[in-house]
């Protein structure tokens, strides 16, 4: 995992980043360079609205797919559906892997010898 931090753009890995006590949150990941520290985001489950979503989307392909079966109409608007949920699905997955780093306040000075 590799953010850029918000105050200098040094790019922090976990090799490189700074620890001060792993057991506090506002002590655990800060910036070498600069010597700010970070509070990174956790990772949760679905919400319950992203489960509505997905099954929403499930439902209508699945009434697109019956209604272009049933009515003798192109496959084209299937698979058109198709080819947006997919790109749909891209972007929320790209948008959701972007990390906001929020400074915790706690502040070292670095030790660049």
């Amino acid at each position: 995992m590799a953010n850029k931090c918000p105050q200098c753009d040094f790019k922090i890995t976990s090799r490189n980043q700074l620890c001060e006590d792993y057991k506090a949150p506002d002590k655990a990941y800060g910036c070498p360079a600069c010597g700010t520290f970070y509070i990174l985001p956790r990772t949760a489950a679905p919400t319950w609205k992203q489960w509505l979503l997905y099954l929403t989307l499930g439902f209508t392909g699945g009434l697109i797919s019956s209604l272009v079966q049933l009515n003798g109409h192109s496959r084209w608007w299937f698979w058109g559906y198709v080819l947006s949920i997919g790109v749909g699905v891209i972007v929320f997955y790209i948008k959701s892997k972007s990390v906001v780093l929020e400074p915790s306040g706690y502040r070292v000075i670095p030790d660049n010898d």
